[in-house]
Protein backbone atom coordinates (compact mmCIF):
# COMPACT_ATOMS: atom_id res chain seq x y z
CA UNK A 1 0.00 0.00 0.00
CA UNK A 2 3.02 2.29 -0.35
CA UNK A 3 2.14 5.72 -1.65
CA UNK A 4 3.85 6.94 -4.81
CA UNK A 5 6.88 9.09 -4.05
CA UNK A 6 5.67 12.30 -5.65
CA UNK A 7 2.05 11.37 -4.82
CA UNK A 8 -0.28 13.35 -7.09
CA UNK A 9 1.85 13.76 -10.22
CA UNK A 10 3.30 10.26 -10.00
CA UNK A 11 -0.17 8.86 -9.39
CA UNK A 12 -1.39 10.60 -12.53
CA UNK A 13 1.51 9.24 -14.60
CA UNK A 14 0.81 5.72 -13.33
CA UNK A 15 -2.93 6.11 -14.02
CA UNK A 16 -2.39 7.45 -17.53
CA UNK A 17 0.25 4.84 -18.38
CA UNK A 18 -2.12 1.97 -17.56
CA UNK A 19 -5.37 3.61 -18.68
CA UNK A 20 -5.90 1.22 -21.58
CA UNK A 21 -4.10 -1.82 -20.16
CA UNK A 22 -6.28 -3.59 -17.62
CA UNK A 23 -9.77 -5.10 -17.94
CA UNK A 24 -12.66 -3.96 -15.75
CA UNK A 25 -13.23 -6.22 -12.72
CA UNK A 26 -16.99 -6.85 -12.53
CA UNK A 27 -16.89 -7.80 -8.83
CA UNK A 28 -15.10 -4.77 -7.38
CA UNK A 29 -16.56 -1.62 -5.82
CA UNK A 30 -14.27 1.33 -5.01
CA UNK A 31 -15.34 3.88 -2.36
CA UNK A 32 -13.82 7.32 -2.01
CA UNK A 33 -15.29 9.75 0.53
CA UNK A 34 -13.97 13.31 0.81
CA UNK A 35 -10.69 12.41 -0.92
CA UNK A 36 -9.99 9.56 1.48
CA UNK A 37 -10.42 11.61 4.63
CA UNK A 38 -13.41 9.73 6.04
CA UNK A 39 -15.49 6.56 6.00
CA UNK A 40 -18.98 7.91 6.40
CA UNK A 41 -21.97 9.30 4.56
CA UNK A 42 -24.11 7.57 1.93
CA UNK A 43 -21.30 5.59 0.24
CA UNK A 44 -20.53 3.87 3.56
CA UNK A 45 -24.23 3.21 4.17
CA UNK A 46 -24.38 1.54 0.74
CA UNK A 47 -21.26 -0.50 1.59
CA UNK A 48 -22.78 -1.78 4.85
CA UNK A 49 -26.01 -2.74 3.13
CA UNK A 50 -24.19 -4.36 0.21
CA UNK A 51 -22.04 -6.44 2.57
CA UNK A 52 -25.14 -7.57 4.47
CA UNK A 53 -27.61 -8.21 1.64
CA UNK A 54 -26.10 -7.59 -1.82
CA UNK A 55 -24.37 -9.84 -4.29
CA UNK A 56 -20.82 -10.86 -3.26
CA UNK A 57 -18.29 -8.25 -4.35
CA UNK A 58 -14.96 -6.92 -3.09
CA UNK A 59 -15.12 -3.50 -1.43
CA UNK A 60 -12.08 -1.22 -1.77
CA UNK A 61 -11.95 1.80 0.57
CA UNK A 62 -9.62 4.70 -0.25
CA UNK A 63 -7.98 6.38 2.77
CA UNK A 64 -5.44 9.11 3.30
CA UNK A 65 -2.41 7.65 5.06
CA UNK A 66 -3.07 9.91 8.07
CA UNK A 67 -6.65 8.62 8.35
CA UNK A 68 -6.02 4.86 8.24
CA UNK A 69 -6.41 4.42 12.01
CA UNK A 70 -9.67 6.37 12.09
CA UNK A 71 -11.11 4.40 9.18
CA UNK A 72 -10.17 1.10 10.82
CA UNK A 73 -11.95 2.28 14.00
CA UNK A 74 -15.06 3.02 11.93
CA UNK A 75 -14.93 -0.51 10.49
CA UNK A 76 -14.48 -1.91 13.99
CA UNK A 77 -17.43 0.10 15.34
CA UNK A 78 -19.67 -1.45 12.68
CA UNK A 79 -18.25 -4.96 13.09
CA UNK A 80 -16.58 -4.96 9.67
CA UNK A 81 -12.90 -5.06 10.59
CA UNK A 82 -11.04 -8.06 9.24
CA UNK A 83 -13.57 -8.94 6.53
CA UNK A 84 -11.80 -10.59 3.60
CA UNK A 85 -13.93 -8.76 1.04
CA UNK A 86 -13.17 -5.29 2.51
CA UNK A 87 -9.78 -3.71 1.84
CA UNK A 88 -8.38 -0.27 2.70
CA UNK A 89 -5.86 1.24 0.25
CA UNK A 90 -3.79 4.39 0.59
CA UNK A 91 -4.88 7.46 -1.33
CA UNK A 92 -2.76 8.04 -4.47
CA UNK A 93 -0.89 4.76 -4.10
CA UNK A 94 -0.32 2.40 -7.04
CA UNK A 95 -2.91 0.09 -5.53
CA UNK A 96 -5.41 2.94 -5.42
CA UNK A 97 -4.76 3.83 -9.05
CA UNK A 98 -5.09 0.19 -10.09
CA UNK A 99 -8.52 -0.18 -8.49
CA UNK A 100 -9.60 3.23 -9.77
CA UNK A 101 -8.87 1.97 -13.27
CA UNK A 102 -10.40 -1.50 -12.91
CA UNK A 103 -13.29 -1.32 -10.44
CA UNK A 104 -16.67 -1.88 -12.10
CA UNK A 105 -18.38 0.44 -9.60
CA UNK A 106 -16.95 3.66 -8.19
CA UNK A 107 -18.92 5.38 -5.43
CA UNK A 108 -18.14 8.83 -4.03
CA UNK A 109 -19.85 11.65 -2.14
CA UNK A 110 -17.72 14.46 -3.50
CA UNK A 111 -15.51 15.31 -6.48
CA UNK A 112 -12.97 12.44 -6.67
CA UNK A 113 -9.75 14.08 -7.93
CA UNK A 114 -9.52 17.29 -9.86
CA UNK A 115 -7.31 16.05 -12.67
CA UNK A 116 -6.77 12.28 -12.56
CA UNK A 117 -10.01 10.34 -12.87
CA UNK A 118 -11.52 9.77 -16.32
CA UNK A 119 -14.26 7.15 -16.23
CA UNK A 120 -13.43 4.22 -18.49
CA UNK A 121 -15.88 2.48 -20.79
CA UNK A 122 -17.66 -0.19 -18.76
CA UNK A 123 -17.28 1.53 -15.39
CA UNK A 124 -20.35 2.63 -13.42
CA UNK A 125 -19.83 5.85 -11.49
CA UNK A 126 -22.21 6.59 -8.59
CA UNK A 127 -22.18 10.01 -6.92
CA UNK A 128 -24.26 10.49 -3.78
CA UNK A 129 -23.07 14.07 -3.23
CA UNK A 130 -23.23 15.19 0.40
CA UNK A 131 -26.25 17.29 1.13
CA UNK A 132 -29.30 19.33 0.19
CA UNK A 133 -28.06 22.86 -0.64
CA UNK A 134 -29.13 25.79 1.48
CA UNK A 135 -26.02 27.78 0.49
CA UNK A 136 -25.72 29.00 -3.10
CA UNK A 137 -23.95 26.51 -5.37
CA UNK A 138 -22.22 26.44 -8.73
CA UNK A 139 -22.60 29.48 -10.93
CA UNK A 140 -25.00 31.03 -8.43
CA UNK A 141 -22.22 31.66 -5.90
CA UNK A 142 -19.35 34.17 -6.06
CA UNK A 143 -16.41 32.78 -8.03
CA UNK A 144 -18.67 30.18 -9.58
CA UNK A 145 -16.69 29.72 -12.81
CA UNK A 146 -13.51 28.43 -11.17
CA UNK A 147 -15.32 26.96 -8.17
CA UNK A 148 -17.62 24.78 -10.29
CA UNK A 149 -15.54 23.36 -13.12
CA UNK A 150 -14.54 20.11 -11.43
CA UNK A 151 -18.01 19.54 -9.95
CA UNK A 152 -19.49 19.86 -13.45
CA UNK A 153 -16.84 17.54 -14.87
CA UNK A 154 -17.53 14.90 -12.21
CA UNK A 155 -21.30 15.17 -12.56
CA UNK A 156 -21.08 14.72 -16.33
CA UNK A 157 -19.21 11.44 -15.82
CA UNK A 158 -21.76 10.20 -13.27
CA UNK A 159 -24.05 7.33 -14.24
CA UNK A 160 -26.19 7.61 -11.12
CA UNK A 161 -26.49 10.92 -9.31
CA UNK A 162 -28.26 10.15 -6.03
CA UNK A 163 -30.12 13.18 -4.69
CA UNK A 164 -32.57 13.47 -1.81
CA UNK A 165 -35.28 15.59 -3.44
CA UNK A 166 -36.39 17.39 -6.59
CA UNK A 167 -35.41 20.75 -5.09
CA UNK A 168 -31.74 19.67 -5.09
CA UNK A 169 -32.01 18.16 -8.56
CA UNK A 170 -33.37 21.39 -10.05
CA UNK A 171 -30.65 23.50 -8.41
CA UNK A 172 -27.89 21.21 -9.65
CA UNK A 173 -29.27 21.08 -13.19
CA UNK A 174 -29.56 24.86 -13.30
CA UNK A 175 -26.52 26.08 -11.37
CA UNK A 176 -24.11 23.43 -12.63
CA UNK A 177 -25.49 23.66 -16.19
CA UNK A 178 -26.18 19.92 -16.52
CA UNK A 179 -28.99 20.16 -19.03
CA UNK A 180 -28.14 18.98 -22.56
CA UNK A 181 -24.79 17.35 -21.65
CA UNK A 182 -25.67 15.15 -18.66
CA UNK A 183 -26.44 11.60 -19.84
CA UNK A 184 -26.75 9.75 -16.53
CA UNK A 185 -29.74 9.28 -14.26
CA UNK A 186 -30.71 11.54 -11.37
CA UNK A 187 -32.26 9.26 -8.77
CA UNK A 188 -34.53 10.68 -6.08
CA UNK A 189 -34.59 7.84 -3.58
CA UNK A 190 -33.67 9.43 -0.27
CA UNK A 191 -30.18 9.46 1.18
CA UNK A 192 -28.76 6.06 2.18
CA UNK A 193 -27.00 7.71 5.13
CA UNK A 194 -30.40 8.66 6.56
CA UNK A 195 -31.59 5.08 6.91
CA UNK A 196 -30.36 4.91 10.51
CA UNK A 197 -32.33 8.05 11.35
CA UNK A 198 -35.44 5.98 10.60
CA UNK A 199 -34.44 2.50 11.74
CA UNK A 200 -32.24 3.60 14.63
CA UNK A 201 -28.78 2.37 15.55
CA UNK A 202 -28.30 -1.36 16.08
CA UNK A 203 -28.24 -2.31 19.78
CA UNK A 204 -24.46 -2.83 20.01
CA UNK A 205 -23.58 0.48 18.29
CA UNK A 206 -26.17 2.36 20.35
CA UNK A 207 -24.76 1.08 23.62
CA UNK A 208 -21.19 1.97 22.63
CA UNK A 209 -22.24 5.49 21.66
CA UNK A 210 -24.06 6.11 24.94
CA UNK A 211 -21.21 4.66 26.99
CA UNK A 212 -18.65 6.91 25.28
CA UNK A 213 -20.67 10.07 26.00
CA UNK A 214 -21.86 9.01 29.48
CA UNK A 215 -25.42 9.62 28.36
CA UNK A 216 -28.41 9.01 30.58
CA UNK A 217 -32.11 9.73 30.29
CA UNK A 218 -31.83 12.90 32.39
CA UNK A 219 -29.46 14.76 30.11
CA UNK A 220 -30.24 16.52 26.84
CA UNK A 221 -27.72 16.05 24.02
CA UNK A 222 -27.16 19.22 21.99
CA UNK A 223 -25.11 19.29 18.79
CA UNK A 224 -23.55 22.52 17.53
CA UNK A 225 -22.63 22.09 13.84
CA UNK A 226 -21.68 25.27 11.97
CA UNK A 227 -20.87 25.21 8.28
CA UNK A 228 -18.13 26.74 6.15
CA UNK A 229 -19.08 29.89 4.29
CA UNK A 230 -17.16 28.98 1.14
CA UNK A 231 -16.20 32.59 0.59
CA UNK A 232 -15.05 35.63 2.51
CA UNK A 233 -16.63 36.56 5.83
CA UNK A 234 -15.68 38.98 8.59
CA UNK A 235 -13.43 36.22 9.96
CA UNK A 236 -10.27 35.93 7.91
CA UNK A 237 -8.32 33.14 9.60
CA UNK A 238 -8.94 29.93 11.49
CA UNK A 239 -7.71 31.27 14.84
CA UNK A 240 -10.43 33.91 14.85
CA UNK A 241 -13.01 31.33 13.80
CA UNK A 242 -11.93 29.00 16.63
CA UNK A 243 -12.31 31.76 19.23
CA UNK A 244 -15.88 32.39 18.07
CA UNK A 245 -16.71 28.67 18.23
CA UNK A 246 -15.21 28.31 21.71
CA UNK A 247 -17.20 31.25 23.04
CA UNK A 248 -20.43 29.74 21.70
CA UNK A 249 -19.68 26.29 23.17
CA UNK A 250 -18.80 27.69 26.57
CA UNK A 251 -22.03 29.69 26.61
CA UNK A 252 -24.10 26.62 25.68
CA UNK A 253 -22.40 24.67 28.48
CA UNK A 254 -24.14 26.86 31.06
CA UNK A 255 -27.46 25.18 30.24
CA UNK A 256 -28.24 22.69 33.03
CA UNK A 257 -28.64 18.92 32.42
CA UNK A 258 -27.10 19.03 28.96
CA UNK A 259 -24.15 17.57 27.13
CA UNK A 260 -22.80 19.85 24.39
CA UNK A 261 -21.00 18.27 21.45
CA UNK A 262 -19.36 20.02 18.54
CA UNK A 263 -19.04 19.00 14.89
CA UNK A 264 -16.93 21.54 12.99
CA UNK A 265 -16.76 21.69 9.23
CA UNK A 266 -13.98 19.40 7.90
CA UNK A 267 -11.97 22.48 6.85
CA UNK A 268 -11.51 23.34 10.55
CA UNK A 269 -11.29 19.81 11.92
CA UNK A 270 -7.49 19.62 12.09
CA UNK A 271 -7.05 22.95 13.87
CA UNK A 272 -9.81 22.18 16.37
CA UNK A 273 -8.63 18.64 17.06
CA UNK A 274 -5.18 19.96 17.98
CA UNK A 275 -6.59 22.63 20.33
CA UNK A 276 -7.07 21.11 23.80
CA UNK A 277 -9.69 23.74 24.71
CA UNK A 278 -12.17 21.87 22.48
CA UNK A 279 -11.46 18.45 23.96
CA UNK A 280 -14.56 18.54 26.18
CA UNK A 281 -16.85 19.07 23.19
CA UNK A 282 -15.42 16.59 20.69
CA UNK A 283 -16.50 12.98 20.45
CA UNK A 284 -14.62 10.03 18.91
CA UNK A 285 -14.15 10.56 15.19
CA UNK A 286 -15.29 7.04 14.34
CA UNK A 287 -18.88 8.06 15.08
CA UNK A 288 -20.26 9.12 11.71
CA UNK A 289 -22.34 12.26 11.30
CA UNK A 290 -25.66 10.43 11.06
CA UNK A 291 -24.77 8.16 13.97
CA UNK A 292 -24.53 11.37 15.99
CA UNK A 293 -27.71 12.89 14.51
CA UNK A 294 -29.68 9.77 15.40
CA UNK A 295 -29.05 10.44 19.10
CA UNK A 296 -29.15 14.25 19.29
CA UNK A 297 -32.08 15.98 21.04
CA UNK A 298 -31.45 19.46 19.62
CA UNK A 299 -29.45 20.63 16.59
CA UNK A 300 -27.92 24.10 16.44
CA UNK A 301 -26.51 25.13 13.07
CA UNK A 302 -26.23 28.10 10.75
CA UNK A 303 -26.47 27.15 7.08
CA UNK A 304 -25.22 23.57 7.15
CA UNK A 305 -27.19 21.21 4.93
CA UNK A 306 -26.90 18.77 7.82
CA UNK A 307 -30.17 20.16 9.17
CA UNK A 308 -32.07 18.68 6.20
CA UNK A 309 -31.05 15.17 7.31
CA UNK A 310 -32.05 15.98 10.86
CA UNK A 311 -35.61 16.73 9.71
CA UNK A 312 -36.08 12.95 9.44
CA UNK A 313 -35.96 12.74 13.26
CA UNK A 314 -38.71 15.31 13.80
CA UNK A 315 -36.64 16.94 16.56
CA UNK A 316 -36.11 20.72 17.02
CA UNK A 317 -33.57 22.88 15.18
CA UNK A 318 -32.21 26.33 16.06
CA UNK A 319 -30.50 28.40 13.35
CA UNK A 320 -27.69 30.48 14.83
CA UNK A 321 -25.60 32.69 12.55
CA UNK A 322 -22.28 33.95 13.93
CA UNK A 323 -21.21 35.57 10.64
CA UNK A 324 -22.19 39.15 9.97
CA UNK A 325 -22.21 39.14 6.18
CA UNK A 326 -22.92 35.55 5.23
CA UNK A 327 -26.15 36.24 3.38
CA UNK A 328 -24.49 38.87 1.22
CA UNK A 329 -21.14 37.11 0.71
CA UNK A 330 -22.30 33.60 -0.22
CA UNK A 331 -26.09 33.73 -0.27
CA UNK A 332 -28.77 31.11 0.34
CA UNK A 333 -31.57 29.61 -1.71
CA UNK A 334 -34.14 29.79 1.08
CA UNK A 335 -35.28 32.83 3.03
CA UNK A 336 -34.64 33.04 6.76
CA UNK A 337 -38.38 33.38 7.29
CA UNK A 338 -38.96 29.96 5.68
CA UNK A 339 -36.70 27.99 8.03
CA UNK A 340 -38.33 25.31 10.24
CA UNK A 341 -37.01 26.73 13.49
CA UNK A 342 -36.05 30.01 15.18
CA UNK A 343 -33.19 32.09 13.74
CA UNK A 344 -30.94 34.31 15.85
CA UNK A 345 -27.58 36.06 15.75
CA UNK A 346 -27.40 36.68 19.51
CA UNK A 347 -25.82 34.22 21.96
CA UNK A 348 -28.16 35.29 24.77
CA UNK A 349 -31.17 34.52 22.58
CA UNK A 350 -29.59 31.20 21.54
CA UNK A 351 -29.23 30.13 25.18
CA UNK A 352 -32.82 31.08 25.95
CA UNK A 353 -34.13 29.12 22.96
CA UNK A 354 -32.01 26.06 23.74
CA UNK A 355 -33.07 25.94 27.40
CA UNK A 356 -36.74 25.42 26.59
CA UNK A 357 -37.57 24.15 23.11
CA UNK A 358 -41.17 23.44 24.15
CA UNK A 359 -41.77 27.19 24.44
CA UNK A 360 -41.40 27.69 20.69
CA UNK A 361 -41.50 24.33 18.87
CA UNK A 362 -45.29 24.37 18.31
CA UNK A 363 -44.94 27.69 16.50
CA UNK A 364 -42.84 25.95 13.82
CA UNK A 365 -44.90 22.75 13.39
CA UNK A 366 -46.37 23.73 10.02
CA UNK A 367 -43.04 24.91 8.57
CA UNK A 368 -41.28 21.81 9.90
CA UNK A 369 -43.79 19.45 8.31
CA UNK A 370 -43.65 21.40 5.05
CA UNK A 371 -39.86 21.00 5.02
CA UNK A 372 -40.09 17.28 5.81
CA UNK A 373 -42.48 16.71 2.94
CA UNK A 374 -40.44 18.82 0.53
CA UNK A 375 -36.94 17.62 1.41
CA UNK A 376 -36.94 14.19 3.10
CA UNK A 377 -40.15 12.47 2.00
CA UNK A 378 -38.12 9.70 0.31
CA UNK A 379 -36.22 8.83 3.51
CA UNK A 380 -38.00 5.74 4.77
CA UNK A 381 -35.08 3.63 5.98
CA UNK A 382 -34.80 1.68 2.70
CA UNK A 383 -32.69 4.04 0.55
CA UNK A 384 -29.49 1.97 0.71
CA UNK A 385 -31.23 -1.18 -0.51
CA UNK A 386 -33.03 0.73 -3.26
CA UNK A 387 -29.69 2.03 -4.51
CA UNK A 388 -28.11 -1.43 -4.55
CA UNK A 389 -31.10 -2.78 -6.48
CA UNK A 390 -30.80 0.10 -8.94
CA UNK A 391 -27.05 -0.31 -9.43
CA UNK A 392 -27.25 -4.07 -9.92
CA UNK A 393 -30.36 -4.25 -12.08
CA UNK A 394 -31.14 -0.99 -13.88
CA UNK A 395 -30.04 0.51 -17.14
CA UNK A 396 -28.94 4.09 -17.39
CA UNK A 397 -28.17 6.83 -19.84
CA UNK A 398 -29.83 9.05 -22.37
CA UNK A 399 -28.77 10.77 -25.53
CA UNK A 400 -26.77 13.98 -25.45
CA UNK A 401 -28.53 16.96 -26.98
CA UNK A 402 -27.69 17.67 -30.59
CA UNK A 403 -25.85 20.79 -31.65
CA UNK A 404 -23.38 21.14 -28.80
CA UNK A 405 -20.56 23.63 -29.30
CA UNK A 406 -17.22 23.97 -27.53
CA UNK A 407 -15.43 27.32 -27.80
CA UNK A 408 -11.69 27.77 -27.42
CA UNK A 409 -11.47 29.86 -24.26
CA UNK A 410 -8.11 31.41 -25.15
CA UNK A 411 -10.00 33.95 -27.23
CA UNK A 412 -11.77 35.27 -24.16
CA UNK A 413 -8.40 36.47 -22.83
CA UNK A 414 -7.84 38.58 -25.94
CA UNK A 415 -8.06 42.33 -25.50
CA UNK A 416 -9.86 42.44 -28.87
CA UNK A 417 -12.84 40.55 -27.44
CA UNK A 418 -15.49 43.27 -27.82
CA UNK A 419 -19.17 43.85 -27.20
CA UNK A 420 -19.93 42.54 -30.69
CA UNK A 421 -18.22 39.28 -29.79
CA UNK A 422 -20.33 38.98 -26.65
CA UNK A 423 -23.46 39.48 -28.70
CA UNK A 424 -22.30 36.79 -31.11
CA UNK A 425 -21.81 34.27 -28.28
CA UNK A 426 -25.26 35.09 -26.96
CA UNK A 427 -26.80 34.78 -30.43
CA UNK A 428 -25.27 31.35 -30.98
CA UNK A 429 -26.41 30.24 -27.51
CA UNK A 430 -30.06 30.92 -28.40
CA UNK A 431 -29.90 28.00 -30.86
CA UNK A 432 -27.11 25.78 -29.54
CA UNK A 433 -25.63 24.50 -26.29
CA UNK A 434 -22.32 26.31 -25.68
CA UNK A 435 -19.34 25.39 -23.49
CA UNK A 436 -15.97 27.13 -23.13
CA UNK A 437 -12.66 25.36 -22.45
CA UNK A 438 -9.85 27.33 -20.80
CA UNK A 439 -6.26 26.59 -19.83
CA UNK A 440 -5.92 27.01 -16.05
CA UNK A 441 -2.40 28.41 -15.92
CA UNK A 442 -3.40 30.93 -18.57
CA UNK A 443 -6.34 32.42 -16.70
CA UNK A 444 -4.47 32.39 -13.38
CA UNK A 445 -1.88 34.72 -14.89
CA UNK A 446 -2.90 38.20 -13.75
CA UNK A 447 -3.49 40.14 -16.98
CA UNK A 448 -4.90 37.29 -19.07
CA UNK A 449 -7.02 36.06 -16.18
CA UNK A 450 -8.49 39.49 -15.58
CA UNK A 451 -9.35 39.81 -19.25
CA UNK A 452 -10.86 36.32 -19.37
CA UNK A 453 -13.16 36.77 -16.39
CA UNK A 454 -14.27 40.21 -17.53
CA UNK A 455 -15.32 38.66 -20.85
CA UNK A 456 -16.69 35.32 -19.63
CA UNK A 457 -18.78 36.96 -16.88
CA UNK A 458 -20.63 38.92 -19.54
CA UNK A 459 -21.79 35.71 -21.24
CA UNK A 460 -21.66 33.26 -18.30
CA UNK A 461 -25.42 32.80 -18.13
CA UNK A 462 -25.23 31.29 -21.62
CA UNK A 463 -22.23 29.00 -21.17
CA UNK A 464 -20.55 26.40 -18.97
CA UNK A 465 -16.78 26.41 -18.50
CA UNK A 466 -14.33 23.50 -18.56
CA UNK A 467 -10.82 23.96 -17.20
CA UNK A 468 -7.75 22.34 -18.70
CA UNK A 469 -5.90 21.92 -15.41
CA UNK A 470 -2.17 22.53 -15.50
CA UNK A 471 0.17 19.73 -14.46
CA UNK A 472 3.90 19.09 -14.31
CA UNK A 473 3.27 15.94 -16.33
CA UNK A 474 2.12 16.53 -19.88
CA UNK A 475 2.39 13.89 -22.59
CA UNK A 476 2.91 14.96 -26.17
CA UNK A 477 1.59 12.08 -28.30
CA UNK A 478 -1.85 11.40 -29.76
CA UNK A 479 -2.83 9.00 -26.95
CA UNK A 480 -1.94 11.52 -24.25
CA UNK A 481 -3.79 14.30 -26.07
CA UNK A 482 -6.95 12.21 -26.36
CA UNK A 483 -6.87 11.22 -22.69
CA UNK A 484 -6.24 14.77 -21.51
CA UNK A 485 -9.06 16.01 -23.73
CA UNK A 486 -11.41 13.41 -22.22
CA UNK A 487 -10.25 14.42 -18.76
CA UNK A 488 -10.94 18.09 -19.43
CA UNK A 489 -14.50 17.72 -20.71
CA UNK A 490 -15.67 14.60 -18.81
CA UNK A 491 -15.24 12.47 -21.93
CA UNK A 492 -18.03 14.34 -23.72
CA UNK A 493 -17.93 14.51 -27.52
CA UNK A 494 -19.12 17.84 -28.88
CA UNK A 495 -20.65 18.27 -32.30
CA UNK A 496 -18.50 21.28 -32.98
CA UNK A 497 -15.30 22.92 -31.73
CA UNK A 498 -14.79 26.55 -32.73
CA UNK A 499 -11.19 27.89 -32.74
CA UNK A 500 -11.07 31.52 -33.89
CA UNK A 501 -7.52 32.01 -32.58
CA UNK A 502 -4.88 32.37 -35.31
CA UNK A 503 -2.08 30.67 -33.32
CA UNK A 504 -1.95 26.94 -32.52
CA UNK A 505 -1.46 25.86 -28.89
CA UNK A 506 -0.94 22.72 -26.85
CA UNK A 507 -4.35 23.39 -25.27
CA UNK A 508 -5.99 23.21 -28.70
CA UNK A 509 -4.40 19.82 -29.43
CA UNK A 510 -6.30 18.43 -26.46
CA UNK A 511 -9.52 20.26 -27.35
CA UNK A 512 -9.53 18.82 -30.85
CA UNK A 513 -9.95 15.29 -29.47
CA UNK A 514 -13.29 16.28 -27.90
CA UNK A 515 -15.17 17.24 -31.08
CA UNK A 516 -16.56 15.54 -34.17
CA UNK A 517 -16.00 18.59 -36.34
CA UNK A 518 -13.76 21.70 -36.15
CA UNK A 519 -14.42 25.23 -37.38
CA UNK A 520 -11.22 27.26 -37.27
CA UNK A 521 -9.25 30.06 -38.82
CA UNK A 522 -6.43 28.88 -41.08
CA UNK A 523 -3.18 27.77 -39.45
CA UNK A 524 -0.66 25.42 -41.17
CA UNK A 525 0.57 23.79 -37.92
CA UNK A 526 -2.99 23.10 -36.80
CA UNK A 527 -3.84 21.67 -40.21
CA UNK A 528 -0.85 19.27 -40.02
CA UNK A 529 -1.99 18.09 -36.59
CA UNK A 530 -5.54 17.48 -37.83
CA UNK A 531 -4.23 15.42 -40.74
CA UNK A 532 -2.01 13.43 -38.35
CA UNK A 533 -4.94 12.41 -36.18
CA UNK A 534 -7.29 11.50 -39.02
CA UNK A 535 -9.28 14.67 -39.78
CA UNK A 536 -10.15 15.81 -43.31
CA UNK A 537 -10.80 19.32 -44.61
CA UNK A 538 -14.45 19.42 -45.67
CA UNK A 539 -14.83 23.02 -46.80
CA UNK A 540 -13.47 26.52 -46.33
CA UNK A 541 -13.61 30.15 -47.38
CA UNK A 542 -11.48 33.24 -47.03
CA UNK A 543 -11.70 33.25 -43.22
CA UNK A 544 -12.75 29.82 -41.97
CA UNK A 545 -12.19 26.10 -42.52
CA UNK A 546 -14.30 23.10 -41.51
CA UNK A 547 -12.54 19.84 -40.63
CA UNK A 548 -14.08 16.52 -39.67
CA UNK A 549 -13.52 12.79 -39.59
CA UNK A 550 -15.48 10.17 -41.53
CA UNK A 551 -19.01 11.54 -41.28
CA UNK A 552 -20.31 14.74 -42.82
CA UNK A 553 -23.64 14.57 -40.99
CA UNK A 554 -22.91 17.81 -39.11
CA UNK A 555 -21.90 19.75 -42.19
CA UNK A 556 -25.17 21.74 -42.38
CA UNK A 557 -24.70 22.54 -38.71
CA UNK A 558 -21.16 23.77 -39.46
CA UNK A 559 -22.41 25.94 -42.32
CA UNK A 560 -24.95 27.59 -40.01
CA UNK A 561 -22.23 28.38 -37.46
CA UNK A 562 -19.95 29.73 -40.19
CA UNK A 563 -22.75 31.98 -41.37
CA UNK A 564 -23.10 33.41 -37.86
CA UNK A 565 -19.35 33.92 -37.67
CA UNK A 566 -19.31 35.65 -41.05
CA UNK A 567 -22.07 38.03 -39.94
CA UNK A 568 -19.44 39.39 -37.56
CA UNK A 569 -16.49 39.77 -39.93
CA UNK A 570 -13.96 39.60 -37.15
CA UNK A 571 -12.61 37.14 -34.60
CA UNK A 572 -15.02 35.56 -32.12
Amino acid sequence: MKRLANNHDDAKIFYDTHYQNWPINERVVLYEMQDGQELDDSPFAILRQWVAFGAPVNHIIVAKETEINKINRVLEFWGLIGRQNIRVVIYESKEHMKWLLTAKYIITNAMIFSDIFVKRSGQIFINTWHGTPLKKMGYAMPGGVMGSWNVIRIFLMTNYLILPNSYTAEIFKKDYRLDNLYTGRIILAGYPRNDILVTGLPKKQLQQFRDELFLDSEKQLILYAPTWSGDTTIIHNSSQELEVYLNILESLSTIPNTIIIFKPHPYFQKAISSDERFETYLIPDYFGTNVILSQVDLLITDYSSLFFDYLVTGKPIIFFDSKENYQNERGTYLKISELPGPYTKQIASLIELAQDTSAWSEHYIDKYETFRERFVSHDDGMSSQRMIDTIENSSYGKAVANDTILLNGEDFSDKNFTESHRKLVKRISFSYDISVAIFESHVLEYWYGYQFFANIDSVSEYTRVFVNKNSQYRGTGKTEMVLNGRRMTAAKQFNMLVIPQSIFSYHQKELISTAKMIIMVKNPARELWLLKIGFTRFLGNENWEVWGKESKQDLDFAKNIMKMLEEKNDRL
